[in-house]
C-alpha cells in the first residue's frame, strides 16, 4: 500500500495482482486485479493464499502493457509473474521478504524437528531458483537478509532497500493526554504502571513467551508494571494460558487485532516496546514504535544493526534474564525510557517512506535499462 501510493503520487501507473477467494475474478478496483483462489487448508496459515489458476491466466497480464513486474510473493503470483516475464518479455524486480525455514513449523512440527535447517534452506532454493533466473534485479530490506541469501543461491545484482514507512502519519497523529489516560482506564492499566507493548503478529517465531516470561519475574521484584500484547494469530491462546498460569496474569493484557490506522494510541501509551524474535527480516514495528516516540527493548539481532543506537532508542538482550534485568531496572526508574521519548523519530527517518519510493524507482529504470542492453546484445550475436 505505502509503495502503490507513494508511486501513484509520483505519476506512475499501477496495477496490483493478487488473490482473493471472497472476491474472485471481480474487479473491485481498476487498479487491483484479483484472482480466483483459496486460502490455505492449514489451521495455522490459513490467511495465506494460494490459486491453481496462473499458467491459464497469463494472458490477462498482457493488456496491461507493463514496463516492469515486481514480484514479492514466491507462490502463486510469483508464478505469474515468471510466466508473464518469460513470455511478453518484461522486466522483472524481486523482492524477498522471508526465509522459509524459520517458518516451516506452521506447516509441519515433525518435518522442522528432523529436518537441519540446511535442508530447509535447499527446499526454499528449488522454489526461489526459477525467480531468481528471471529477475533482473534483486531487492532485500536489510543487511541481515542479504548476509542469509547466498543459501538460497540469489545472486546477480542484489540491492537492499529496507522498506519504507508512513513516518509522517505515525508523527503527526499524536494523541492527547485525555485520550490516552481514556485508553488507560479502558485497558485498567494504574497510572503508577510502567508500561511494556508488544504488537504484532502472535505466532511462535516472535517469542512472545519469552517476553511473558521474563514480564512475569520483572513482576516479582516490582509490581509496578504492565504488558501490553496488541495483535493476533496463532498463538495467542497458547499465550493467554500461558499468562493465566503465572503471578503477573493480572498485569498482562491482550487487546486482539487492531487495524494499522488504529495502533498510534498504543504506541504512545507504551514506555518501552518488547521484542525478543529474531526471524525479522527487517522489523517494521520497531520503526513505528520509534516514529512514535517510544524506545524499543529487542533481543540482539544482527537486523537491528542499522536501527537500535543502544541507550540512545533502545536498549538489547540476550537471554530471559538479561530482560528481566532491564525491566526491573526501567520500573525502578522511568525516566531511563522517557528521555528518550523526543529523539527516537531522528534515528529512523531513513526509512521514510519518500526515500523508499525513489529507490525502489530507480530500480525499476535500472531493470528497464538492463532489459534493453541485454536484449541488443542478443540480437548483435545473432
Amino acid at each position: 500500500m505505502t509503495l502503490e501510493k507513494k508511486l501513484k503520487e509520483n505519476g506512475h501507473d499501477v496495477f496490483i495482482f493478487t488473490i482473493d477467494p471472497e472476491t474472485p475474478d471481480k474487479l473491485v478496483s481498476p487498479n487491483i486485479i484479483y484472482f480466483k483462489g483459496f486460502t490455505v487448508p492449514i489451521k495455522k496459515i490459513n490467511s495465506y493464499r494460494l490459486s491453481l489458476k496462473t499458467y491459464f491466466s497469463v494472458h490477462i497480464i498482457k493488456k496491461y502493457n507493463l514496463d516492469v513486474l515486481h514480484l514479492q510473493t514466491e507462490f502463486s503470483m510469483g508464478r505469474l509473474a515468471i510466466l508473464a516475464a518469460r513470455k511478453y518479455k518484461i522486466p522483472m524486480v524481486y523482492t524477498l521478504h522471508t526465509l522459509y525455514e524459520d517458518y516451516l513449523q506452521y506447516v509441519s512440527k515433525t518435518i522442522d524437528n528432523h529436518f537441519h535447517k540446511g535442508f530447509l534452506a535447499s527446499l526454499a532454493k528449488i522454489l526461489i531458483a526459477p525467480i531468481n533466473k528471471r529477475a533482473i534485479i534483486k531487492i532485500v530490506p536489510s543487511r541481515k537478509t542479504l548476509s542469509m541469501i547466498s543459501k538460497y543461491y540469489i545472486n546477480g545484482d542484489v540491492r537492499v532497500v529496507p522498506t519504507g514507512l508512513d513516518l509522517k502519519f505515525l508523527v503527526k497523529k499524536k494523541i492527547s493526554d485525555t485520550a490516552l489516560n481514556d485508553l488507560r482506564k479502558k485497558l485498567g492499566i494504574s497510572d503508577k504502571d510502567l508500561v511494556c507493548l508488544s504488537l504484532g503478529r502472535v505466532s511462535e517465531e516472535k517469542s512472545i513467551d519469552v517476553l511473558i516470561r521474563s514480564f512475569n519475574e520483572a513482576y516479582k521484584k516490582n509490581p509496578n508494571l504492565t504488558l501490553l500484547i496488541v495483535g493476533s494469530g496463532p498463538s495467542l491462546e497458547n499465550l493467554k494460558s500461558l499468562a493465566t498460569s503465572l503471578e503477573a496474569k493480572e498485569k498482562i493484557k491482550f487487546t486482539g487485532f487492531v487495524k494499522w490506522q488504529d495502533i498510534v494510541p498504543y504506541y504512545q501509551l507504551a514506555d518501552c516496546f518488547l521484542n525478543a524474535s529474531t526471524t525479522e527480516t527487517q522489523g517494521l514495528t520497531y520503526i513505528e514504535s520509534l516514529a512514535c516516540g517510544t524506545p524499543i527493548v529487542v533481543k540482539q539481532d544482527e537486523v537491528l544493526s542499522d536501527i537500535v543506537v543502544e541507550a540512545e532508542n533502545g536498549f538489547y538482550f540476550n537471554d530471559e534474564c538479561e530482560l528481566t534485568n532491564l525491566l526491573i531496572k526501567f520500573s525502578e526508574d522511568f525516566s531511563i525510557l522517557r528521555k528518550m521519548k523526543n529523539t527516537t523519530y531522528n534515528t529512523v527517518l531513513k526509512f521514510d517512506e519518500d526515500i523508499f519510493a525513489d529507490n525502489i524507482c530507480k530500480i525499476y529504470v535500472d531493470a528497464i535499462e538492463k532489459a534493453k542492453i541485454k536484449k541488443r546484445r542478443f540480437f548483435t550475436k545473432i
